[in-house]
């Protein structure tokens, strides 16, 4: 009679649910395109390439490609309670644009992006977490706007 080792099995099962629960928050990418949205953001160098990197949490990182190869790089998560939604998206998009129609398409959601050579953009984007999609606009501390979309 062959007899099975408890101590083995079990260890094997929980080394597999583990496994599966890595698969679970494996993370998702998409390129994004960041693109001028006036005259001042056109003038800078014009689109951006950027990478998402979705932790399916609705959080994520975001690099970008700046002016002369500027490295941006930040965070993304849910809007916070305190935050006040929209300046930005509608300075871009219109002043209707943050209506429900809009929200649809996914949850409000904030980014603020650090570059090596001193470039912040903050951003508010509505991000889908099941398609992994979403779209928004950014905001240079100096005015130049931008449409992103990924």
């Amino acid at each position: 009679m062959r007899r099975i080792n408890q101590k083995s099995t079990a260890g094997k099962l929980m080394l597999a649910a583990a496994a599966s629960g890595l698969l679970l928050f494996a993370a998702c990418e998409n390129m994004a395109h960041i693109t001028p949205a006036n005259a001042q953001a056109e003038s800078l160098g014009g689109e951006m390439p950027a990478h998402f990197t979705s932790f399916s949490t609705g959080n994520g990182t975001i690099e970008a490609i700046g002016v002369g190869g500027e490295v941006l790089r930040g965070s993304y998560g849910p809007m916070p309670a305190n935050y006040s939604f929209g300046s930005i998206f509608n300075a871009v998009y219109g002043e209707y644009s943050t209506l429900p129609t809009a929200a649809d398409k996914g949850a409000p959601t904030v980014a603020t992006l650090t570059g090596t050579r001193g470039t912040t953009l903050n951003c508010e984007f509505y991000n889908n977490n099941y398609s992994n999609n979403g779209f928004g606009a950014c905001k240079s501390l100096t005015g130049a706007l931008y449409r992103i979309q990924y």
